[in-house]
């Protein structure tokens, strides 16, 4: 049998050669020797995967389609879970959470469609956003950035940050509503207690019941 290039061989190859990269040169703290545990492994059973395709269908076109399919699959798959949502913050705020409270019928459905991979919405003063999508409808990833452009998952001199909170449920009157919530933080840092997510969940149900 000759073995002849396909795209899983291709693929695993250059995974092992950014393992390889990494395990010399791994970084200021060393995360790059991560490679060595993730990557290669992934390589290695590609290459295993794709040596027994050669074994036993044969023919090149019919194992060249199947393993691009497949790395379509996967690939899809991940950007998939990387559809995100961004946010605008006010350089000035009073807040330090930004909200979304979901299943709210009066407001608008974030995002529009199940096939929307990005949207972007900016933040009010009250930090309180309302949207008539389920929590589960909304794009798994969060960007915040600051009306003068400040990213707060990157490094920035102001030091600001976020942390995602867990999601929960309030009730006002006698209906349930989800909510998300991200807490703003400075010089690096974005703690809380739950304390501040009591006095938070009050503050969201006098909200809604002005909004409702």
């Amino acid at each position: 049998m000759k073995y002849k290039l396909t795209p899983f061989n291709i693929t695993s190859l250059i995974l092992i050669l950014i393992a390889i990269y990494h395990a010399i040169f791994p970084g200021q703290y060393g995360f790059g020797l991560l490679g060595l545990y993730y990557l290669l492994p992934i390589a290695l059973f590609g290459i295993f995967i794709d040596f027994i395709a050669q074994r036993t269908l044969r023919k090149y076109s019919k194992i060249f389609l199947l393993e691009m399919g497949v790395l379509v699959l996967i690939l899809s798959s991940f950007a998939w879970q990387k559809r995100t949502k961004t946010y605008i913050i006010p350089d000035q705020r009073d807040f330090e959470f930004v909200v979304t409270i979901y299943d709210v019928e009066v407001a608008e459905k974030f995002p529009k469609n199940p096939v929307v991979w990005a949207y972007e919405r900016e933040v009010a003063t009250h930090g309180f956003l309302l949207n008539a999508n389920s929590l589960d409808a909304d794009l798994p990833e969060t960007k915040i950035f600051t009306v003068s452009g400040v990213s707060l998952q990157d490094s920035n001199p102001q030091g600001l940050c976020f942390a995602q909170v867990h999601a929960a449920s309030i009730e006002v009157g006698s209906k349930s509503y989800a909510y998300q919530a991200w807490k703003i933080g400075e010089n690096g840092s974005a703690v809380y207690s739950s304390d501040d997510i009591n006095a938070l969940e009050v503050k969201m149900k006098e909200y809604l019941k002005t909004e409702l």
